[in-house]
């Protein structure tokens, strides 16, 4: 099935691929899916999969950025920029997943994080990743998602994690005058942790159920 709302020119980062979708996915579902990031000029739908042409590379890096992962009419989906394949194929090379998040823009974490405190409300991540990125590789951005006010970013390298540092603590970003530091690996880790509080809880009701 092929739908195209307009031919569109060559792509420059514009194009998203959507992967693991039903089979049976229609136009209107991917126009709801994405639509706070549209316009998009043509849906390609393929068995499983589709591609998507926005107008503007902010929007389907916003896409990729938000979308990634979430569940699409009960599945969890892959959205990734679609580069190096050919659309005219039915089915995506095995390792077509593989290949567009080592190669091209897939946001990832790395032990070089910095703690961004004190950023506007209306700060987003991508004016966020887009202030860094002057200084050095950024590879991850993102702005209250733990703690209103405050950002994370994350450098390829530790050099580029100290000119941050450097360079931005004090400065204004937005009209607010941020702090900047390095996120200590204790902390980081115990964020990550997992709680067990849980499992204890529910050890009694077992024992409970067990002697009725």
């Amino acid at each position: 099935i092929q739908s195209n709302l307009r031919m569109s020119s060559s792509s420059k980062g514009t194009r998203v691929y959507l992967g693991k979708i039903p089979q049976d996915t229609r136009e209107k579902e991917i126009e709801k899916f994405f639509k706070n990031y549209s316009p998009f000029t043509d849906i390609t739908i393929k068995a499983g999969f589709a591609f998507i042409e926005f107008e503007e590379r902010r929007d389907a890096e916003d896409a990729v950025h938000d979308l990634d992962g979430k569940d699409f009419l009960g599945s969890r989906c892959v959205v990734q920029f679609a580069k190096g394949y050919d659309r005219t194929r039915e089915r995506p090379p095995s390792d077509y997943y593989e290949r567009t998040s080592s190669r091209y823009d897939r946001p990832y974490n790395t032990e070089y994080r910095i703690i961004v405190e004190g950023i506007s409300s209306r700060t987003s991540w991508r004016e966020l990743k887009d202030s860094f990125r002057r200084i050095g590789d950024v590879t991850f951005a993102d702005a209250h998602r733990h703690r209103d006010g405050e950002g994370v970013v994350d450098f390829k390298s530790r050099s580029a994690m100290e000119a941050a540092i450097r360079k931005m603590d004090g400065t204004d970003l937005d009209g607010r005058r941020i702090r900047v530091t390095a996120q200590d690996r204790e902390s980081r880790s115990r964020s990550r942790s997992p709680k067990r509080s849980r499992s204890r809880s529910r050890s009694p009701r077992k024992r409970e159920r067990s002697r009725s």
